[in-house]
């Protein structure tokens, strides 16, 4: 009787840790871009920018126990790193943009509450431009021992002068038509050469 009830303790506790580590592992930290590609931002009036003109990236399955983290790389150069407290639970964003005239950055968050301003938001990097090519955000989470307990997880998007996609090529109708009467002939033949070798 004891064995049954001993079996019936380590199956619930087994199910229970399973549980937890599938809703842990569910939870995860994410951040994910609305888009692959942005161009900069003529500047007429002031924030925010038109949507195609920003990339938003959405923060989603952290901790607000612990630091969250964030790295942002520019065609492969670091251009800033910060840790903070997050400001508020799940999900939370960050907003940026390259005005033309200057290729000066602007990074709006509400994920840092009075620290918005991380990563050096609202400022041209360092050499003043703001480099095409790809942007990496990196982020994930530490402890207040500074150990790394979830990520890191990333998100890229290009920065393009243009980010107009290339016209495919579709065939028109009568060009398919002449293309499929050409390959009809050509089988003809060969059929009929075929035929008067025999």
């Amino acid at each position: 009787m004891k064995a049954h009830g001993l079996r019936g303790v380590l199956l619930g506790v087994s199910l229970a840790l399973l549980l937890a580590g599938g809703v842990a592992l569910a939870q995860g930290l994410t951040v994910t871009a609305d888009q692959d590609c942005f161009e900069c931002w003529p500047r007429t009036s002031g924030w925010p920018p038109p949507d195609d003109h920003i990339v938003e990236l959405t923060v989603d399955g952290y901790n607000v126990q612990e630091w969250l983290c964030a790295r942002l790389r520019i065609a492969g150069d670091l251009y800033g790193e910060d840790c903070a407290w997050p400001g508020k639970n799940p999900p939370c964003t960050f907003e940026i943009a390259v005005e033309c005239q200057t290729q000066g950055m602007f990074i709006e968050s509400d994920c840092f509450g009075n620290n918005a301003q991380t990563l050096g938001g609202d400022v041209a990097p360092a050499n003043g431009v703001a480099a095409y090519g790809e942007w990496v955000w990196r982020m994930w989470q530490e402890d207040e021992a500074e150990m790394v307990t979830d990520g890191p997880v990333f998100s890229r998007f290009d920065y393009a002068e243009d980010c107009t996609p290339p016209e495919e090529f579709v065939p028109e109708p009568g060009s398919m038509i002449l293309l499929g009467s050409g390959l009809a002939g050509l089988a003809g033949y060969a059929t009929l050469r075929l035929r008067t070798r025999h």
